[in-house]
């Protein structure tokens, strides 16, 4: 850090007191102008040695041109100043290494003419690792021409239509039409030399409207320009005919799928034999009732002899009639007209009376204990329909 600072110190005490008016062997000055732009590049060999510090002093017209920027070094740094046409840049290297190669760039003010541009370039205070050199001659770097004014469209083809009028580079506007099919426009396009097209869009408006399309044209200089300006008619929208619907090919009939076979039915598991159900304990008989005591049949009343019956009495005999009178009527019964012709006797028999009575009361009485002994002995046949009855214990 000390060496560069006493060689930037060293080289500001030259730009001072050393003179220029010798020449340097080494340098190299070269310039290129394009596009209203020119460059300066100074380049050193090393044939005088380590350069350590120098001053770089351009001369140009404030008028037409303008320093652009801050010069690009390699092998050190430097700092520029600019004052009315002079650009002044003193150069110091780093502290490992020397001078290799620096370059300016100017740029033309709009309108101005660079063809007859000079840039006056001075190479001064020389320090070198062995000594200092003499200042480098002044050398003249030449503008060029200046950057195209033209801007002209050469071509203009649209992609669909026909423009009206014909396309002349003169003439600066047309119409043409498309279909509603078109919904967006582009042209084949060609300029002036250097110049640039543009375009201001792309889509077309509805059916049965005018879209302006506008060119622009800009010449080289970046300043000189002429628009273009096409209007573009879309027609109205026209409903397509419809085509006839083609009748549709009859769909062809499946074959049926084929009914599967169905699955055997499985043979139902046997279901397990009910477990035997113990049979009840027999419950104990219970204890037959001893029938009652029969009650001694009363004696039967003994019939009473039968009375005798009396004798019957003989019939009296019948008489023989008389034979009757003639003029007598024979007949039956009673009357006064004659005697009955026969005599009627009736027998009453005589019954037995109570004895009678009583007989039939001993019936009756011993055919309902029958029966009440009979009904017992059922209803005790029913509630112990698998013993015998005993009476006794």
């Amino acid at each position: 850090m000390v060496r560069w600072i006493s060689a930037l110190l060293t080289a500001l005490a030259l730009l001072c007191i050393m003179p220029a008016a010798a020449r340097a062997a080494g340098f190299a000055i070269s310039g290129s102008a394009a596009d209203g732009r020119l460059g300066i590049e100074v380049s050193y060999d090393g044939a005088g040695g380590w350069v350590d510090a120098c001053e770089f002093r351009l001369a140009f017209d404030p008028e037409r041109i303008d320093f652009e920027s801050t010069p690009e070094v390699t092998g050190g740094f430097a700092v520029s100043s600019v004052d009315g046409g002079t650009l002044r840049t003193v150069y110091s290297s780093w502290e490992n290494g020397g001078f290799e190669r620096i370059s300016f760039e100017f740029r033309a003010k709009k309108g101005a003419d660079m063809s007859g541009v000079k840039v006056e370039v001075r190479i001064e205070s020389i320090v070198t690792s062995t000594g200092t050199l003499p200042d480098v001659p002044p050398a003249y770097v030449n503008g060029g021409p200046l950057p195209g004014s033209e801007a002209l469209l050469l071509t203009l083809r649209p992609a669909s239509g026909s423009l009206e009028p014909e396309f002349s580079p003169d003439i600066t506007e047309y119409s043409l039409s498309v279909p509603y099919e078109v919904s967006e426009m582009s042209f084949g396009l060609s300029a002036s030399p250097g110049a640039k097209v543009s375009v201001n869009r792309k889509n077309l408006g509805s059916g049965g409207s005018t879209t302006p399309f506008r060119l622009t044209v800009t010449a080289e200089d970046g300043v000189t320009k002429r628009v273009y300006q096409v209007n573009v008619y879309r027609g109205k929208y026209a409903a397509p005919t419809p085509k006839p619907t083609a009748t549709p090919k009859p769909t062809a009939t499946p074959k049926p799928t084929a009914t599967p076979k169905p699955s055997p039915t499985p043979k139902p598991t046997a279901s397990p034999k009910p477990e035997k159900t113990p049979k009840p304990t027999a419950s104990p008989k219970p204890t037959g009732t001893p029938k009652p005591t029969a009650s001694p049949k009363p004696g039967k009343t003994p019939k009473p002899t039968a009375s005798l019956k009396p004798a019957n009495t003989p019939k009296p005999a019948i008489s023989p009639a008389p034979a009757p009178a003639p003029g007598e009527i024979s007949g039956t019964g009673g009357g006064s007209c004659g005697q009955p012709l026969t005599e009627v006797v009736t027998v009453q028999k005589k019954s037995g009376g109570k004895a009678d009575m009583l007989a039939l009361a001993v019936i009756l009485t011993a055919g309902i204990w029958g029966a009440v002994e009979l009904i017992g002995f059922l209803r005790k046949r029913e509630e112990n329909p698998g013993g015998r009855h005993s009476g006794k214990k």
